[in-house]
């Protein structure tokens, strides 16, 4: 036997002997979102499903982003917040709630203004860094349920491109202001019994939102 391929089999041995629990799939290329998928979810399907998950929920790496990983501060002091095992098997119809601000990537968000799912100059989308799900407003449903998040560009699985009720106004270098809805000048969401939900924008400081 040659002495590089000995070697070689003596580096593999030693790493399987330091390495024993941990499965050949994991040390190799493991599947995404292995660890989540089948966790229990609130809404549609009961269960997390990885792969729809992935499809739905994709990561805009060519987007700008204003700001990267912050919270978003209500006039309270509490931060906007998800579950993100309140939703669908898809991570679709998360409520936003607020809640004292801990520090958790459950709180963290991306503020985008341009990219794959943002043509509008002056607008933003804001993007859970946890999820990649886009802060939705839908006035169709139920009061106290309008405010979710959902896959950026607006269809269930991923595919969609944008929609309006994800752009919210930004002016840059603000980083106190209404999230307000781009299209109509509003509603503005505004924080009501621990979830977000909207209300007419009254240029009121209690309806701003701070980044932090």
């Amino acid at each position: 036997m040659h002495f590089s391929t000995s070697l070689t089999i003596l580096s593999t041995l030693a790493f399987a002997s330091a390495f024993p629990t941990i499965p050949q799939t994991i040390r190799l290329f493991p599947r995404l979102n292995a660890t989540v998928d089948g966790t229990a979810v609130a809404r549609a399907g009961g269960v997390l499903k990885a792969d729809a998950t992935a499809e739905a929920q994709q990561r805009d790496d060519t987007a700008t982003r204003a700001f990267s990983s912050v919270s978003l501060k209500a006039a309270d002091g509490s931060c906007l917040f998800i579950d993100p095992k309140a939703g669908d098997f898809r991570q679709n119809l998360i409520p936003v709630q607020t809640k004292p601000c801990d520090g958790s990537s459950n709180e963290s968000f991306d503020i985008i203004t341009a990219g794959k799912h943002i043509s509008k100059e002056g607008g933003m989308l804001i993007v859970s860094t946890e999820t990649q799900g886009c802060l939705n407003f839908d006035p169709r449903r139920a009061a106290g349920d309008q405010v979710i998040l959902f896959s950026c560009g607006g269809r269930a699985g991923g595919e969609g491109i944008e929609t309006d009720s994800q752009i919210f106004t930004f002016t840059p270098g603000q980083v106190s202001m209404p999230l307000a809805l781009k299209k109509d000048k509003g509603p503005c969401l505004a924080v009501s019994g621990g979830k977000l939900g909207s209300a007419s924008c009254t240029g009121d400081a209690e309806q701003n939102f701070t980044v932090d």
